[in-house]
């Protein structure tokens, strides 16, 4: 049974830790196919990135993405290692409307072999576009992993939690969507319960959560939680979970309405 991702009943187990551990070679015993978007937003932490694009069988960055990505391995490398630098962890793709990408990144991804390519509709923004293309390249795909940010302007942050509600409830609902932001790992919980595994010994995850009705208004009730509620009406304006503490391998979570679960990760990871 895959344990990652397990119906038990009416019940959906998730495991929020699994992406983040440690993995010697990308596409290695991959159960369940993933696919790595990089969002334009920085990238401070070259292992973090490392953990995440060797889970997925297929890495994008959405434009701007990939000057960040850029400039995070160049950084580590000689002026003159640049094509080294790039080849050591290459995006399969490139892809959005273009207008952020450097001319200079994106002539030395096409030198190194990296497909560039463009879709100008203003209409769809760019992380949109390349989740598209990432179910037109793997339709098998079942967990798409987001690495970006909601630390920076306000409409943007919102605007990356509304596409993820709409993506994984409405368009995707077979593919688990994951933001991995600066601080936290992050998905959208479906009505009904779902079981999350949280190993604290495992060093990647604080016991820091937050469950958040940013969809409309939830009735929650909890397990395996410092602050364990039954039957508890939670809404933008009324009452809202967040900072609760983990005090249990496994956590369980029933809600009468998508809510987005979040869990601080631990902010170093060993080589």
């Amino acid at each position: 049974m895959d344990h990652h991702l397990a119906t038990n009943g009416s019940s959906l187990e998730l495991r929020p830790t699994q992406y983040l551990e440690r993995k010697v070679h990308r596409n290695c015993d991959v159960k369940r196919k993933a696919a790595l978007i990089v969002l334009n937003c920085p990238i401070k932490e070259r292992l973090y990135l490392e953990r995440l694009y060797n889970h997925a069988s297929f890495c994008i960055c959405a434009d701007g993405g990939a000057n960040r990505l850029h400039d995070l391995l160049t950084n580590q490398h000689e002026p003159s290692d640049w094509m080294k630098a790039l080849r050591s962890l290459p995006p399969d793709l490139i892809h959005g409307d273009l207008d952020s990408l450097h001319d200079t990144v994106r002539q030395r991804y096409e030198q190194i072999g990296v497909e560039v390519s463009q879709d100008g509709d203003q209409y769809s923004t760019d992380f949109g576009k390349c989740i598209k293309k990432v179910i037109e390249r793997l339709p098998d795909v079942r967990d798409l992993l987001v690495l970006g940010s909601i630390g920076g302007r306000v409409d943007q942050g919102i605007g990356l939690l509304h596409e993820l509600y709409r993506e994984q409830v409405h368009r995707h609902p077979d593919v688990r969507f994951w933001l991995f932001s600066e601080a936290s790992v992050s998905t959208v919980l479906s009505c009904g319960t779902t079981v999350i595994y949280t190993p604290l010994e495992s060093g990647l995850i604080t016991r820091n959560i937050g469950i958040l009705p940013l969809y409309g208004p939830a009735v929650l009730s909890t397990k395996g939680l410092e602050w364990d509620v039954v039957d508890w009406e939670s809404e933008m304006g009324g009452q809202v979970s967040t900072s609760n503490h983990i005090v249990a391998e496994r956590i369980t979570v029933t809600t009468t309405k998508e809510v987005l679960f979040t869990v601080e990760r631990a902010r170093a990871l060993d080589d």
